[in-house]
């Protein structure tokens, strides 16, 4: 074999190493989840026994990347954070700025003026395509990569369908989503933020808000903006605390489209996301005889670790 032959084969057996070494980084599994919470300091010891609950449960090899939008915190609420050292955890601190909006707007549902710095959550983390939004009010039972890695590339976000569907089929029908048949929960919300940003959600949820009144908070606002862009998550991943004690299994089986336990125990233990959108364990008005004992454990353990107390 001459030289120019010996060169042109090293040169095609480089080719293919390369192709393949791309092909295998391209296929190679998704280790990192991008984790987003808000609070502000009132919330903070609630929030942490959330973010300790997704820590604790997670698979050693996940990466948590864990930005939380941080709203009245002190330097010592924000050293506090800082010093948590966990194996593949990282903890970013993003200071919240006051959004622009006539709260006034909300009416009856103006507790729900904090929830609204949701909708600016692709403003907010800007170097960020895709995230997992969780609400402060609850608990991850199961690592967070399963959900993470749902394809919503074609969507804005994906999340799981809402009791408000059955429960109040009016108010559907009043911010015109009765042709989608499909109201979702914004606890938890797989997050497109590229396409969000790309598309200008952010200025069409502003829009909505200014032109409509007793707005259900940044849920409504969501739903509506989305149109047919969103894709359904299991009520595995956001299991709410009261629903599966309202109707019988066929119902919400029904209702999810997908098999669900006649024992609510076992939805909750086989659930990666338990969500309290209720009354909040915390409170002495939420009772439940398993559910408030098991936030409670939780809370307990963070504080033991992290000193945060209410």
């Amino acid at each position: 074999m001459n030289k120019k032959k010996t060169y042109i084969t090293i040169l095609t057996l480089l080719s293919i190493i390369g192709g393949l070494f791309v092909s295998l980084l391209c296929n190679a599994p998704n280790k990192t989840v991008n984790i987003v919470y808000f609070s502000d300091k009132n919330y903070i010891p609630y929030m942490m026994t959330s973010l300790y609950s997704a820590t604790k449960n997670k698979h050693k090899e996940s990466i948590y990347n864990i930005y939380i939008i941080a709203k009245d915190f002190n330097q010592e609420d924000k050293n506090k954070l800082n010093n948590i050292k966990l194996d593949n955890v990282k903890i970013n601190i993003v200071s919240a700025k006051e959004k622009t909006l006539d709260y006034t707007r909300l009416g009856r549902f103006s507790g729900f003026k904090t929830a609204m710095q949701k909708i600016f959550i692709s403003d907010y983390l800007q170097n960020l395509d895709k995230v997992l939004y969780l609400d402060a009010d609850t608990i991850v039972q199961k690592d967070l990569l399963e959900v993470y890695n749902k394809d919503v590339s074609q969507n804005y976000l994906a999340a799981t369908k809402d009791g408000l569907m059955y429960q109040f089929p009016e108010h559907i029908t009043e911010i015109g989503l009765d042709w989608r048949k499909f109201y979702f929960n914004s606890g938890v919300m797989l997050l497109n933020l590229d396409k969000i940003r790309k598309d200008n959600l952010l200025t069409e949820a502003i829009n909505y808000f200014n032109t409509h009144e007793e707005v259900f908070g940044d849920q409504d606002i969501l739903n509506v903006i989305v149109k047919d862009k969103v894709l359904s998550l299991s009520y595995l991943y956001n299991c709410n605390s009261t629903f599966f004690e309202e109707r019988d299994a066929k119902f919400l089986s029904q209702f999810y489209e997908e098999p669900v336990s006649q024992t609510p125990r076992k939805v909750y233990d086989n659930a990666t996301i338990l969500h309290f959108a209720g009354h909040k364990p915390w409170t002495p008005w939420f009772t439940h005889s398993y559910l408030k004992p098991l936030w409670q454990e939780y809370h307990k353990e963070m504080n033991t670790i992290y000193k945060i107390t209410p």
